[in-house]
């Protein structure tokens, strides 16, 4: 995290929420773009989220929010629809920012996660016997997964 994030705090969040109102993953952004691709592509088709699970996109220098649902995405989970880039246009005018690597965590330890487990194409076999067994650490994607009801 950079020294302005330190200070000022990410420009934007996504909110996983459980139970309508449990906190439960976050992954911050100063890039709303960036971070809306990272979840597009589980909307596609008519993809929502299921039961107890929403999504919620937060500016944070205002605390404003949209609920995100596939009304938002095109079909494909390719693109943002035009109804959502004037939502956001009308809480942030400045949206339109250089982003960075999002940031990843579980909202209640605030423990950093991995957004994948697929690193540069190196396979690390010590690290794949010494966990044998163990519980994952839970990813974004896996994260995801459990969202929109898929098996990762």
């Amino acid at each position: 995290m950079g020294l302005l994030n330190k200070l000022f705090g990410f420009r934007w969040s996504l909110y996983i929420v459980q139970d309508g109102n449990k906190l439960a993953y976050a992954m911050h952004e100063n890039s709303v773009v960036r971070m809306l691709g990272y979840v597009m592509g589980y909307y596609s088709n008519g993809g929502r989220p299921v039961e107890p699970w929403s999504l919620h996109l937060n500016f944070n220098h205002k605390q404003k929010s949209i609920e995100l649902g596939p009304e938002h995405f095109s079909s494909t989970g390719e693109n943002v629809t035009p109804e959502l880039i004037r939502q956001i246009s009308a809480i942030d005018s400045g949206w339109k920012v250089k982003g960075n690597e999002p940031v990843f965590e579980d909202a209640v330890t605030k423990k950093k996660l991995k957004i994948s487990n697929r690193g540069s194409g190196e396979i690390d076999l010590q690290a794949m016997i010494d966990n044998v067994g163990s519980a994952k650490e839970p990813t974004f994607h896996s994260v995801m997964g459990q969202v929109f009801g898929k098996k990762c």
